[in-house]
């Protein structure tokens, strides 16, 4: 995914700041005439229509920004289905290979096994759909205090908690799994050295780090929302460093295992 999705939560927090500088333009201006005795001119509809376009405009940011959480989350579970797939078969591999060679690797093999099913416990699939859908559901109430007098309603606090869950599992499950797949790619290459196959992985050019999420909500409340820019940056551009990194793995234990007899 191109990193140009964060104009969509960029646009977002422009368009309120835009609104929040319109309405101080139009106490200023109404305190400023009524001090001076003169006529208050004002009129109410144009301000009215100022605020039904604000919600129309952040009704359809919603409805992209929705389609964003979307997209981050199926790629994550389609990635992590095709992950479990490779690891079967190359778990599967490992063994036809021991079995030839009479060597017995059962604790390595174990030790796959049970990387394995680690991931299949940790990373179960979430419904996209459901993320993205609460959203959009909610998207006409996620407009702040100062213009709507019911202020945020449970259900704007029922969307902002799933944004940021989504944020929450998306950092975390990421770094679990890059771990998970380091560990066991590399002992998947000490077992096929025990016998007589070399195959090693290259170095990670761009290690995702174990981000804190409550450090990043802290400054993303502190800095009006401008920092959460960075934060959509981070959930786009750590799975695509990922990608890369993980196409150059597959290709070189493709290329070193075909070079050997299993």
């Amino acid at each position: 995914m191109s990193a140009g999705w964060i104009v969509v939560p960029l646009l977002q927090i422009l368009s309120i700041v835009i609104v929040v500088v319109i309405i101080i333009a139009v106490l200023i201006s109404v305190i400023l005439t009524a001090s001076s005795r003169a006529s208050v001119v004002f009129d109410p509809t144009t301000f009215v229509g100022i605020l039904i376009g604000f919600r129309v405009a952040t009704f359809i940011l919603s409805i992209f920004f929705s389609f964003l959480l979307y997209r981050l989350v199926k790629r994550r579970n389609t990635h992590f289905i095709r992950q479990l797939f490779l690891f079967e078969d190359l778990e599967r591999t490992a063994r036809e290979a021991a079995v030839k060679k009479g060597v017995d690797v059962s604790i390595s093999l174990n030790n796959l096994e049970r990387l394995r099913r680690d991931a299949q416990v940790d990373e179960r699939s979430r419904d996209p759909v459901l993320w993205s859908a609460i959203l959009v559901f909610a998207a006409g109430t996620t407009i702040p205090s100062f213009i709507t007098p019911s202020g945020l309603t449970s259900l704007a606090l029922v969307a902002l908690f799933a944004q940021y869950y989504v944020y929450y599992f998306l950092m975390k499950e990421w770094f679990r799994h890059e771990r998970r797949e380091d560990i066991f790619i590399d002992e998947l290459s000490r077992l096929l050295s025990t016998v007589g196959i070399g195959v090693t992985r290259p170095p990670r050019f761009a290690l995702i780090p174990d981000r804190s999420f409550a450090v990043y909500l802290v400054l993303t409340i502190v800095t009006l929302g401008f920092f959460g820019i960075y934060w959509v940056y981070v959930l786009l551009s750590d799975p695509n460093n990922h990608f890369r990194y993980q196409a150059m793995v597959e290709d070189t234990i493709v290329a070193q295992l075909s070079g050997q007899t299993l």
